[in-house]
C-alpha cells in the first residue's frame, strides 16, 4: 500500500475532524436547541472543545513524527561515527599499504642490484678465488643498504688471510695475523650478530689490540657468516655499521649474507673441483687400465703407452689442452672392453678362429658402452668406439672414413699400432723401430690420417726422447698450471680480450704496453700514450696526492685496490676501479701491471631503479592482507603470502603450482562479465568467488594492480572477504 508522507497524514485528519466536528456538531446543535441566543453561546463552548480537541490530536501526532525524527538522527549519528572509524583504519590501510610498497620498492632494487652483481660475478668466474672474494664483498656492500664497512677473508691453516676490506686497514689486519681462536662463533651454521666485531679482540695481546684499534673503524653493530664446504669452515664474510648510524641490520641484509655465503662457497667447490677434476680423472683411468693388465698378460703397459705417445702426439699437432688431455685419457681405456673377451680367446698363441677375431672386434663397442656410463668419462667414449676405424673406410666398428673419425681417435689408431708393433703378442715377436716406422709410413692416407702420421713422425724421430718423463712433465704443468705471466700465451690471450682496461708500466711508471680495451675506454690512439707517465695522461690535477699515494705504495711491493675516476682524453670524467702490483721479471727489473674497470654502469643501474614505486613482494611477510602475485599470460600463481595460505587453506608450494582459474568458481563468462562492470564503474576492484581447501565457497573483493617484474609483467592482487571488516 502507498504510504503517505507524514505532513499528509497530518493534513489529512486536521481536515477529516474538522468536517466531522462540524457537521456532526451543527447537527446536534441544531436538533437539541432551538434558542437562538443559547444556541449562539453553546457554539462558542463548540469551538473551545475543538481547539483543546485538535490540539491534543495535534501533539499525539507531532510527538510520535518528532520521535521519529529523533531515532532517526541518532542512527545516522551512530552510522556516521562507524564511517569515521572504517575512514581512519582505511587510512591506517593506506599508510601500512605505502610504507609496504616503500619497502617493496627497496626490496626491489636490491633485488636488481643482486642480479647484476651476481651477473658480474659469473662473467668472471675464470678469476682466481681471491680476485673473486674480494668481488664479492665489493658487491654485497653495494646491496647491503644499512652496510658501512665490511671484511672478507678465507682460513688457511687455522689462520686468517684478509682478502678485503671496505672501510677497515687490511695491511694492519694481516699483520695481526689472527687465527681460528681468536674468531667469534667459529664453525657456526647461520647468520650471526653481535655488538662488536666477528673477531674476539679482547683475547688479543696488548700489541696487537693497539694495532686492531687503528686497523678496524668503530661499529655499532656487526652481522657475520661463514663460509663453508664439505662443512669445514674456509672463510668468512662480515658487514658492520657505523658507530654513528642510525641504521640497524634488516632480515633481507641478512639473507643477501646468506645468498652471498652460499655463492662462495659454491664457487670454492667448483675451483676446488675443477683442479681435483684432471687428477682423479687420471688416477681412476690409470686404475681401470692397470685391472686390464691383470687380464691380459700380453698388454701390459700398453695402455699406458699408447696414452703417453697419444698426448705427445696431440700436442705436437697443436690442440687444446682439453684435446691433449682427452687424447691421453682415451688411450689409457682404448681396450677396457677387451675384459669381457674370454680369456682363453685374448691370450691365444695360435691363429684366431673367425667367430674368436669378431668377438675381439666388438671390444671398442664394450669399451665406449662401459665409459658411457660414467659422467666422468663419458666424453670420451666416442673416442675410444671408433679408434680401430681405418682412413680409408675398411676399419671397424662402424666403417667411418677420413674425416668423419673423430680426431682423437685417429691419434689412437697411429699410437695403438705403433705400441702393438713394436710389443711381444702372444701370436707373434715385436717389430725393430726401423720396421714399425716402415709400416706407419706406408699405411699414411689408407690406414692411418696422413695429419697425424705426420705429427708421430716428429714425435717420435725426436733425438733422445723419453716419452714417458715427457707425459709427466706435461700432466705437471697441466695440473699445477696457474695464469701467470710466464706463460706468455695465456698472459697475451688475457691481455688482448681482456673487458678491462690494461696496461704496463716500466720501473719509471711510463706506459710500456696497453690492450685494445684501454685505448677504447679512455679514447686514445696507442702512439699518443706509449713512453708517458700514467699521471701524465689520465689523472686529473686534484687526484695527483692520490697518485703520488699510490706510487709510494706500489714501489713498496704492495698491492692497490681503489674506486676514484680518470679523465678521457677529452677531458670527461669517469669512474674506475683500479688493481694495481708490481712484478718482477727476471732480471730486467720492476713493470707494474694496472687494470681499470668501468664502474659507471653500476650507477645507471642505481638510477635505472630509483624512482620504481611498489613493486613486487609488497605483504609477503604479515598474515593480515591476503594477497597473490599471478602471471596475467597464464594464470598461474607466482608467489602467495602467509595470509594467502592461511585463508585458502593450501600451503605455499601447492598455491604456486595452481593456476587462479582453480581458485576462481565464476565461469570465464562471469569474469568478463564483471570486469567489463568494473571498467564502467571506473572501479579498482573485482567481485568474484574463490573457492578454499575445504571445497568452501567465498564472496570476495580482488584489487588488482600491475607490476613490472624485469621482462615480465605480473599482478599483484589484495584478496578481501566480503563481509569481513576491512
Amino acid at each position: 500500500m502507498y504510504k503517505l508522507k507524514e505532513e499528509f497524514k497530518v493534513v489529512l485528519i486536521y481536515l477529516v475532524l474538522s468536517l466531522v466536528w462540524i457537521y456532526f456538531s451543527d447537527m446536534l446543535l441544531g436538533a437539541a436547541v432551538s434558542d437562538i441566543s443559547q444556541l449562539s453561546q453553546l457554539q462558542t463552548y463548540k469551538g473551545i472543545i475543538y481547539v483543546l480537541i485538535t490540539s491534543a490530536v495535534f501533539y499525539l501526532l507531532f510527538k510520535k513524527y518528532l520521535n521519529d525524527l529523533r531515532r532517526q538522527k541518532h542512527k545516522l549519528e551512530a552510522t556516521n561515527e562507524k564511517l569515521l572509524q572504517y575512514n581512519k583504519e582505511i587510512k591506517a590501510v593506506n599508510q601500512e599499504l605505502d610504507y609496504s610498497f616503500k619497502s617493496l620498492d627497496e626490496l626491489n632494487k636490491r633485488f636488481v642490484k643482486m642480479i647484476n652483481s651476481i651477473s658480474s660475478l659469473n662473467n668472471k668466474s675464470n678469476l682466481d678465488e681471491e680476485d673473486f672474494l674480494s668481488d664479492l664483498l665489493d658487491n654485497i656492500i653495494e646491496i647491503a643498504a644499512e652496510a658501512d664497512y665490511g671484511k672478507i677473508y678465507i682460513i688457511e691453516n687455522g689462520k686468517c688471510k684478509f682478502i678485503n676490506t671496505v672501510g677497515h686497514d687490511i695491511e694492519l689486519l694481516n699483520e695481526i695475523k689472527f687465527t681460528e681462536e681468536n674468531l667469534a662463533d667459529f664453525d657456526s651454521d647461520g647468520v650471526n650478530f653481535s655488538q662488536d666485531y666477528s673477531v674476539k679482540i679482547e683475547d688479543l695481546a696488548d700489541e696487537k689490540k693497539d694495532i686492531s684499534a687503528a686497523a678496524l673503524k668503530e661499529i655499532k653493530e656487526s652481522i657475520y657468516m661463514n663460509i663453508k664446504v664439505n662443512d669445514k669452515v674456509i672463510g668468512r664474510i662480515s658487514l658492520d655499521i657505523a658507530a654513528e648510524s642510525e641504521k640497524s641490520f634488516s632480515k633481507s641484509t641478512t639473507n643477501i649474507l646468506e645468498s652471498f655465503s652460499t655463492l662462495a662457497a659454491s664457487f670454492f667447490a667448483f675451483k676446488r673441483y675443477d683442479r681435483l677434476q684432471d687428477k682423479f680423472t687420471k688416477e681412476l683411468i690409470s686404475s681401470i687400465a692397470k685391472i686390464l693388465e691383470l687380464y691380459d698378460v700380453y698388454t701390459k703397459g700398453h695402455s699406458e703407452n699408447v696414452a703417453n705417445l697419444s698426448m705427445l702426439i696431440a700436442k705436437e699437432m697443436n690442440l687444446s689442452e682439453k684435446t691433449v688431455l682427452d687424447a691421453y685419457w682415451s688411450g689409457m681405456v682404448h681396450d677396457i672392453g677387451k675384459l669381457l673377451v674370454p680369456v682363453q680367446i685374448l691370450n691365444k698363441t695360435a691363429k684366431l678362429e673367425e667367430f674368436e677375431y669378431e668377438i675381439i672386434k666388438k671390444h671398442p663397442v664394450w669399451s665406449s658402452e662401459a665409459l658411457s656410463g660414467s659422467e666422468t668419462l663419458d666424453h670420451i667414449s666416442e673416442y675410444v668406439l671408433y679408434h680401430h676405424e681405418r682412413w680409408d673406410g675398411s676399419g671397424y666398428p662402424e666403417r667411418l672414413a677420413a674425416e668423419d673419425i673423430p680426431l682423437v681417435s685417429q691419434i689412437i689408431a697411429v699410437a695403438d699400432a705403433w705400441d702393438a708393433m713394436t710389443s711381444n703378442r702372444s701370436y707373434r715377436n715385436s717389430l725393430s723401430q726401423a720396421e714399425a716406422l716402415k709400416e706407419i709410413k706406408e699405411n699414411r692416407g689408407s690406414q692411418f690420417s696422413p695429419r697425424v702420421v705426420d705429427a708421430f713422425l716428429k714425435v717420435i724421430e725426436q733425438q733422445g726422447l723419453n716419452i714417458k718423463q715427457e707425459v709427466l712433465d706435461e700432466f705437471e704443468a697441466l695440473e699445477g698450471s696457474e695464469l701467470s705471466l710466464d706463460n706468455r700465451d695465456h698472459f697475451e690471450t688475457l691481455f688482448k680480450k681482456a673487458k678491462e682496461g690494461m696496461v704496463i708500466l716500466d720501473e719509471n711508471f711510463k706506459i710500456k704496453k696497453t690492450n685494445k680495451y684501454f685505448l677504447e675506454f679512455f679514447d686514445y690512439q696507442e702512439s699518443e700514450v706509449l713512453g708517458k707517465k700514467i699521471g701524465d695522461v689520465l689523472v686529473p690535477a686534484e687526484k695527483m696526492d692520490e697518485l703520488e699515494a699510490n706510487i709510494k705504495k706500489i714501489s713498496h711491493n704492495n698491492e692497490v685496490n681503489l674506486r676514484t675516476y680518470r679523465k678521457r682524453k677529452d677531458g670527461q670524467r669517469i669512474d674506475v676501479e683500479i688493481q694495481a702490483f708490481p712484478l718482477a721479471i727476471g732480471t730486467k727489473g720492476v713493470e707494474y701491471y694496472l687494470i681499470y674497470r668501468d664502474i659507471t654502469e653500476l650507477e645507471t643501474v642505481r638510477n635505472k631503479y630509483k624512482n620504481y614505486k611498489g613493486r613486487y613482494e609488497s605483504f609477503f611477510e604479515n598474515d593480515a592482507i591476503v594477497m597473490l602475485i599471478i602471471d596475467p599470460e597464464s594464470g598461474k600463481i607466482i608467489d602467495a603470502n602467509p595470509a594467502a595460505v592461511n585463508f585458502y587453506g593450501w600451503s605455499k608450494k601447492e598455491l604456486t603450482k595452481m593456476n587462479i582459474s582453480e581458485i576462481n568458481q565464476l565461469s570465464k563468462a562471469e569474469v568478463k562479465a564483471e570486469m567489463q562492470a568494473a571498467r564502467r564503474k571506473n572501479k579498482r576492484f573485482f567481485n568474484f568467488v574463490h573457492q578454499t581447501s575445504d571445497g568452501s565457497n567465498k564472496e570476495v573483493e580482488v584489487y588488482s594492480q600491475p607490476i613490472d617484474f624485469g621482462d615480465q609483467d605480473l599482478l599483484y592482487s589484495i584478496i578481501h572477504e566480503k563481509g569481513k571488516a576491512k
